[in-house]
């Protein structure tokens, strides 16, 4: 493998990673629980939802393909090495700073507003080892807890992708299907590896030759939003349905699209803000991506 190849970036991949979390954070917008809702917008919500169910899937085959992409033909313990290094830096450091903050935030909601963040988790947010078994705190991280967990088991994927072809993943999928999905052990992750082992030089050839232009900092935009998404949607959607008390299909519609629109602002104005005044540790918080 030439060096241009293991820092070749896609230009395409950092534009759908824009649309996948702009996908995630309108997912996570949704209305839920609310009585005498306009049966209009449970039908324009189910058609959101139908169509953002594909947004984590594309997450981890992306993930998958993008760990791989860059595999000899024979990897070794040296190639495995350097990689859940840099994902200690890339993925543990940022899961772990962001449900600090999470955890933080749930606290001082406890403690001041408990009404204001539901409390999803009851008492057992605040127990030892919380985020790596249960949790994680800040809820919608349970990805990037998942993609730690398939990074660390990436060997044995490696195995199964390259001697037994698409046959293995195929086999994975109907046990995946089985145990009724996720997290059995990673299906779209290990697409995705398949596609960088077995596909790597079609792939890397149709990526190349898809010709577009991503936003600058792109990818770490993504990263930070969909870190740091969570908590503002679930605060803002409380204080809306507070303050409105939706009920007609216009008040609901509106709610739902403030509130998606409003944090996609306030997280974009935030990692703009945090990107000029601190870079360094703004690249810490993304990763590294800056």
């Amino acid at each position: 493998m030439t060096e241009t190849k293991t820092t070749q970036r896609y230009p395409f991949l950092d534009l759908l990673k824009v649309f996948l979390t702009i996908g995630i954070v309108f997912r996570h917008a949704e209305l839920v629980g609310l009585e005498g809702r306009s049966e209009a917008f449970d039908f324009l919500t189910r058609g959101m939802m139908l169509i953002t169910e594909a947004c984590v899937p594309l997450f981890f085959i992306i993930s998958g393909f993008l760990y791989f992409r860059n595999v000899p033909k024979k990897a070794g313990v040296d190639f495995f090495w350097k990689k859940t290094r840099n994902r200690f830096f890339t993925l543990l450091i940022p899961y772990l700073i962001a449900n600090a903050f999470a955890f933080v935030c749930y606290w001082l909601a406890h403690r001041f507003a408990p009404d204001m963040i539901s409390g999803f988790f009851g008492d057992d947010w605040n127990k030892p080892f919380f985020i790596f078994w249960t949790g994680p705190v800040n809820m919608s991280l349970w990805f990037i807890r998942d993609l730690i967990i398939a990074c660390l088991v990436a060997p044995l994927i490696y195995l199964l992708v390259r001697y037994t072809r698409i046959w293995g993943v195929l086999a994975l999928a109907a046990v995946w299907i089985w145990v009724g999905g996720s997290p059995w052990y990673n299906i779209w992750f290990t697409i995705g590896a398949w596609v960088a082992v077995c596909q790597g030089n079609n792939a890397d050839k149709l990526l190349s030759k898809i010709h577009c232009e991503a936003p600058l900092y792109a990818s770490a935009w993504s990263f930070f939003v969909y870190l740091y998404h969570y908590i503002p949607i679930i605060s803002l959607k409380k204080l809306f349905v507070y303050l409105i008390e939706p009920q007609s299909f216009i008040s609901l519609t509106g709610t739902y699209l403030a509130t998606a629109l409003l944090v996609l602002a306030l997280m974009t104005g935030l990692f703009i803000v945090l990107k000029e005044i601190a870079p360094r540790v703004t690249g810490v918080l993304v990763g590294g991506k800056l």
